[in-house]
């Protein structure tokens, strides 16, 4: 796996890790815990075309 790649694997653990926390303690319907969400689809979504 090259360097980049590895870098953006940390980045989805960690977004995945503050979407649960957040989901947790605020609810999963609440505007932080949705944000959090798009976040990480986001970034899934550009991992997953590259």
């Amino acid at each position: 796996m090259p360097f980049t790649d590895k870098i953006k694997m940390k980045k989805i653990e960690k977004l995945r890790s503050h979407l649960i926390n957040v989901g947790m303690e605020k609810g999963l319907t609440h505007p932080n815990t949705i944000k959090a969400s798009q976040d990480l689809d986001k970034l899934l979504n550009e991992y997953g075309t590259k």
